[in-house]
C-alpha cells in the first residue's frame, strides 16, 4: 500500500480507516448487486471504471425495481455529479500534466479531495492525493472482487453491519475540518438537509443537495481553506 507523505497532515490512522472503510464498503456494493440479479462480470467492471458506490447502488436500485439500463445510467450519473464539484475545487491546486490530471479525475472521491485540501502547500496536496486514492481505489477493487465470490452466501449485507462504515468515515473526515465559525454552520447547515430529505429524494441527491451550503463560503472568502477560494 502507498506510503503516508511525511511532512503532512495525513496520518496513518486516517489512511487505514478510508482502507477498510471502502475494502468493507466495496463488499457490500457487490453483494447488493448480486441479490438485485447483476452479472459478476458487470459488477467487477462497475468497480474498475466508476469507483463509486452511490452511483453503482443507484443503477443496481433502479434496474432491480424494473427499470431500464438507460434509466439506471442516468440515476448513477446524476448521484455522481458532486464528483465534478470536487474535482473543480481541488483543481487549480493539481499538476500542469494532462496525464497526470486524468489519473486525477479518474480517482477524485470525497475523502482525498477533503484531507488533501487541509494542505497549505501545494506540493503536499498533491502527495497527499496521490497517497489516498491508492488507498481508496486498491480496497475498493479487493472488496468489489471478495463481493462477487460471497455474494450467493450472503443475501442481506445489512445484517452485518456494514452499511454504517460510509457515513462513520465521512463524520471522522469531517470532524476535523470544523475548526473555525463558519465552518461549524456550513456543517450543520448540510448535516439538516440531508437528514432533512433523506426520505423524500432519490439515494445520492440528499448529499447534493446538503452540498450547496458549502456556498455561503463565498461570503468570507479569507476563511476558506486555500483551494477553496
Amino acid at each position: 500500500m502507498q506510503q503516508i507523505p511525511t511532512g503532512t497532515q495525513l496520518v496513518h490512522g486516517e489512511a487505514w480507516a478510508i482502507g477498510l472503510t471502502y475494502f468493507t464498503v466495496a463488499i457490500t456494493v457487490s453483494i447488493v448487486h448480486r441479490t438485485a440479479g447483476t452479472d459478476p462480470w458487470l459488477i467487477v467492471a462497475a468497480a474498475l471504471i466508476v469507483n463509486s458506490a452511490t452511483a453503482t447502488l443507484a443503477f443496481a436500485s433502479v434496474t432491480a425495481s424494473g427499470g431500464s439500463v438507460a434509466t439506471g445510467v442516468l440515476s448513477s450519473w446524476v448521484v455522481s455529479t458532486r464528483f465534478g464539484l470536487l474535482a473543480a475545487t481541488i483543481s487549480p491546486r493539481l499538476w500542469s500534466s494532462r496525464k497526470k490530471r486524468i489519473f486525477a479525475a479518474y480517482s477524485c472521491f470525497d475523502p482525498n479531495v477533503s484531507l488533501a485540501l487541509r494542505e497549505n502547500e501545494d506540493r503536499n496536496l498533491q502527495r497527499v492525493y496521490v497517497s489516498l486514492s491508492l488507498w481508496l481505489v486498491i480496497p475498493w477493487w479487493l472488496g468489489s472482487a471478495v463481493g462477487v465470490f460471497v455474494g450467493n452466501i450472503i443475501s442481506d449485507p445489512l445484517a452485518l453491519g456494514l452499511d454504517v462504515m460510509f457515513p462513520a468515515l465521512f463524520v471522522a473526515l469531517l470532524w476535523r475540518q470544523l475548526d473555525h465559525g463558519l465552518s461549524k454552520i456550513v456543517g450543520l447547515a448540510g448535516a439538516a438537509i440531508a437528514l432533512g430529505t433523506v426520505e423524500f429524494v432519490p439515494g445520492g441527491l440528499p448529499i447534493l443537495l446538503a452540498g450547496f451550503t458549502a456556498l455561503f463560503g463565498f461570503r468570507k472568502k479569507n476563511t476558506l481553506p486555500k483551494g477553496l477560494q
